[in-house]
This record gives C-alpha cells, sequence and structure tokens, in this order.
C-alpha cells in the first residue's frame, strides 16, 4: 500500500478541497471523484489532481488510501469497490488527525462562526509570520485557498461539529464559539450534543490555550475550563464598546488586567466582535504582541460566502451569504440592517437539506423580518430524501414575513423588483450563490434594453 497515494471521495466540497491541497503540497498522489465540476475541482487539477466527474467502481486507482465524508451516503459504488478491492477506508476527520501530527493543533468549532473565526486566526498567524498550516471550511479571500501547508508550530483547523467528528482530534487549543440545537439527524437529543462537546472540552490539551463563548447559555451551563470570552459581565475576556460603522467593526476588550483600546477589523455583527474577541486573545497567549494582531485584523478581507460583496449594479449592491440555520440569519440581517442603514433589502433564501427545515422549521418562521421584500426558492437537498410536507412552498406558508415562492427555473423574475439603492442578498448553503448570479444578470441585462 503506497501511503503517499490518496482517491478523495467528493473531492470539489469544500473541506475535501482542503485536505486535497496539503496532501498535494506533501507531494502526495492525489486522485478523486465528484458529482459537478466547479472552480475548486478546476484549481486542484491544475496543481496535479487526477479528478474523474461522477461517482463510479472503475474511478479507484490501486493501492490508494480511500477517504470520504459523512456527506457520502451507503451505497456509494467507489465505497463498495475500495471495500471489494481491500483497501483501507478513512474518514475526512481522521486524514485531518494525520495531517495535523508534527505540529499543535488549534482547532474551532461551535454551531456558528467556525469558518469565519478559523479564517481569522489563520490570517493573524500567517501575518504575523508564524507560518501555519490551515484547514478551512470556506475560501480565504485574501490568499483564495481552504487549505495551506505550513512549516511553523502550529496548524489550524475548523472541527466540524455536525456529524461528531470534532472528537477524532486532541488539540493543544481551541475556540469553542456556540453550541446550539443543530444536526439532531446525527445526534438525536440536545444531552448527547452538550456530551459531545463536554468530551471536546476534555480532549484540549492547554487549558490556558482553550477559548469559549460565555454569552452561549449552553456552553456557560457546561461550565468548561479554559478562558471565557464574551459581551458577558464575568467573562474572563470581556467585549466593551462595540460599534459598527458600514462594514466595518470596533470594540474594546478588557482581558489579563490590560484594556486593549480600538480593536477595528472590517466585518459586521455582535457575532463577529465575538469571534474576533475569541482570535484576539488566543493570540495573545500563543506569544503575538497587540501590534501584530492588530494589523492582521485590519488587513482581513473576510470568507468567500460570508456576507461577501458580489457586485453592484446601477446603485444596486449585491450579496451572498452562507447563513442556514435560524440563528444566523438572524445575525447577519442585522448586521446587514446596520451597514445599509435604510436601504431596501431584498432576500431570497433556499432552504437547506430536510432534515434541517423539518428541525427548525418553527424558528425559520421568523428569521427574515428584517427584509423589505422577501423570496424562498426550492430547497436544496444535499443527498437527503424527500419528506412529506417539508418544501420551500410549505415553508414560505409558515412565515410571519410575508414571502413570495420562485422556483429556481423563474428566479431571474427577481431581478424586476429590484430598484435603484437596493441591497440584494441570497442566503443559503446548497446552489443559491449561482441563483444570484443569475438575478444579478438579469438586471444587469435589463439596464440594456
Amino acid at each position: 500500500m503506497q501511503e503517499n497515494s490518496y482517491h478523495l471521495i467528493g473531492i470539489g466540497g469544500i473541506g475535501m478541497s482542503a485536505l486535497a491541497r496539503i496532501l498535494l503540497e506533501k507531494k502526495a498522489v492525489v486522485s478523486g471523484s465528484d458529482i459537478h465540476c466547479s472552480k475548486i475541482v478546476e484549481s486542484l487539477q491544475l496543481s496535479g489532481a487526477q479528478i474523474t466527474l461522477g461517482h463510479a467502481e472503475n474511478n479507484l486507482p490501486k493501492n490508494v488510501i480511500v477517504v470520504y465524508s459523512s456527506a457520502v451516503r451507503p451505497g456509494n459504488p467507489e465505497i463498495l469497490m475500495a471495500e471489494k478491492m481491500h483497501l483501507p477506508l478513512l474518514h475526512r476527520s481522521k486524514l485531518l488527525d494525520r495531517l495535523m501530527q508534527g505540529q499543535k493543533p488549534l482547532l474551532v468549532t461551535g454551531t456558528h462562526g467556525k469558518t469565519t473565526t478559523t479564517s481569522l486566526l489563520a490570517t493573524t498567524l500567517l501575518e504575523s509570520g508564524k507560518d501555519p498550516s490551515f484547514v478551512i471550511g470556506g475560501m480565504l479571500v485574501d490568499y483564495q485557498t481552504n487549505g495551506r501547508l505550513g512549516h511553523g508550530s502550529y496548524f489550524v483547523a475548523e472541527a466540524d461539529e455536525s456529524d461528531g467528528s470534532f472528537l477524532q482530534s486532541k488539540s493543544f487549543g481551541a475556540i469553542v464559539t456556540n453550541c446550539e440545537r443543530e444536526h439532531m439527524d446525527y445526534w438525536k437529543d440536545e444531552q448527547s450534543l452538550q456530551k459531545g462537546f463536554a468530551t471536546f472540552f476534555s480532549q484540549v490539551f492547554s487549558k490556558e490555550h482553550l477559548f469559549w463563548c460565555k454569552d452561549d447559555p449552553i456552553l456557560a451551563s457546561l461550565s468548561p475550563p479554559g478562558v471565557s470570552y464574551g459581551f458577558s459581565r464575568g467573562a474572563d475576556c470581556r467585549i466593551e464598546n462595540f460599534s459598527q460603522d458600514g462594514f466595518s467593526i470596533s470594540f474594546s476588550l478588557e482581558f489579563e488586567r490590560r484594556r486593549f483600546e480600538q480593536i477595528r477589523i472590517p466585518l459586521t455583527g455582535k457575532h463577529n466582535a465575538l469571534n474576533a474577541a475569541a482570535v484576539f486573545g488566543l493570540s495573545l497567549r500563543l506569544g503575538l504582541a497587540e501590534e501584530e494582531i492588530l494589523r492582521a485584523f485590519g488587513k482581513f478581507s473576510g470568507v468567500c460566502r460570508r456576507l461577501q460583496h458580489k457586485g453592484r449594479v446601477d446603485l444596486v449592491d449585491f450579496f451572498d451569504d452562507y447563513g442556514h440555520h435560524p440563528t444566523e440569519i438572524r445575525a447577519t440581517l442585522l448586521a446587514l440592517r446596520a451597514a445599509v442603514k435604510e436601504r431596501r433589502i431584498v432576500l431570497l433564501f433556499q432552504p437547506h437539506r430536510y432534515s434541517r427545515t423539518k428541525d427548525l422549521f418553527l424558528e425559520f418562521g421568523s428569521a427574515f423580518t428584517i427584509a423589505d421584500l422577501f423570496f424562498i426558492t426550492d430547497l436544496y437537498e444535499a443527498g437527503e430524501k424527500p419528506e412529506m410536507g417539508i418544501d420551500a412552498k410549505c415553508l414560505a406558508g409558515s412565515m410571519t414575513k410575508e414571502c413570495i415562492y420562485l422556483p429556481k427555473e423563474k428566479i431571474e423574475e427577481i431581478a424586476s423588483f429590484l430598484k435603484p439603492h437596493d441591497v440584494f442578498i441570497t442566503i443559503g448553503a446548497g446552489d443559491v450563490t449561482s441563483l444570484g448570479e443569475k438575478v444579478l444578470q438579469a438586471f444587469a441585462g435589463q439596464l440594456r434594453t
């Protein structure tokens, strides 16, 4: 068996592709498969990966380690062939654990905010010359990558709680952003979810490098070791004087008997002040100077699909966001409203997964109240089987905010509703980004006719 030869099923996924990039930088032989071609697939091919579109038995090379994620469904032909060929099968979380060996893992987990927090921590270490490795569930705008092999002491990684795989690795330090009822298809009940987070806390080696959000009621009830952060009185690392000016926030921090004034970062919302506070505190504990952290924060350009500005046409600004949980959606819209003031917000939402839509059906009903004009389109299945009574039309009918259902094939019609100075945003974890691009193109086309 060649220890440097890997085949990744679903290699174009945001998590799998990050691992593939690191394997390629380690000079491993990398092959893989994916259902669709994408910019990620094309970039991996340019870097040397051999990728086949579609999943089939004959995609598997001989003598490879086959890597899969929880998104790969039972009965996948490549999994079945790997078993038939007696090839080793490795879950992506176990591959990540292997790749982190020899460096100090800094893991970021939580129901929301993982990707932005991981990205900011990786960027801060990069800009401070620490040369970290990283695996992120999103594309860093500045570096146009989600995975990197560094040669410094630290390996920054987003740890996925959705399938329990965040328990596969012990870490040197960590940030835990929050814990909320989500992914109940895996956890089954809240008690199991909380037990999983308690186990994660216990596996962090250096408790002085473990930061957790005191504002989160579940985390606070777990009373974990480490350093608490947040707006709450009694937080070890406490946020004060928060303000937002357009698409930038600033705040002060009280930490370790010191006061850090005017911490500025080009992000929006109180949720991102929390993320930034955790990174600031952990970076100080890792030995970075205040000036280094502030400089890195000021240069941070964010992550693709996190309130990402996609363009401006005739005074209409187009944004895209990955939010797919009611809490995330509310936070994003609050931040957007604070940034754009009285401008009209036009929103297109795409529900993601039948299981999530069913579990959080009532919570979705009040998540969109800030929008002025609200559209909903067909649910993105993400490989799940349909459930009776759970679809976009049904969800639209349950909203406290009046909304308009539009199937995907009619999505360009939204362009006719847009007016100068509007703000248009697509929200969802599926393929809603491409739908937003269609609206942008249709709106631009209207102006030319």
